[in-house]
């Protein structure tokens, strides 16, 4: 069955007005989440990503690494999850249920196809 990844995406600040408690829930549905996709066969894989790293971009045989920001923008990219479903209408679908479609989007992607619309 075809992997479709979800890019969670999010404002620097969109979990800033939680409290520790509240922050703590958050991220227990998000485990939940996971868990429940896990058990229907689904879960493939996924996580959090630091908001630090480098970017490395090569020129003239040479390779350079700066640290961020990677790039400029409204919204970053926070985490990724990782799913099989049938098409792109049923991994929407999935995602939908996804509890961070609270704090911003969800980008969803079929893994593994390029210039493929499905």
């Amino acid at each position: 069955m075809p992997h479709y990844i979800g890019f969670i995406r999010s404002t620097a600040d969109s979990h800033d007005h939680l409290g520790p408690d509240e922050a703590q829930r958050v991220l227990e549905s998000y485990l939940a989440w996971a868990d429940e996709r896990t058990k229907e066969g689904r879960f493939v894989g996924g996580g959090g990503l630091s908001r630090g790293g480098r970017v490395l971009r090569g020129s003239g045989g040479e390779v350079g690494a700066t640290d961020g920001p990677h790039t400029e923008a409204t919204e970053i990219v926070g985490g990724y999850q990782v799913i099989e479903a049938a098409d792109l209408d049923q991994a929407e679908k999935i995602f939908a249920t996804h509890p961070h479609l609270a704090f911003g989007p969800i980008e969803v992607r079929k893994v593994g196809e390029r210039g493929c619309e499905d």
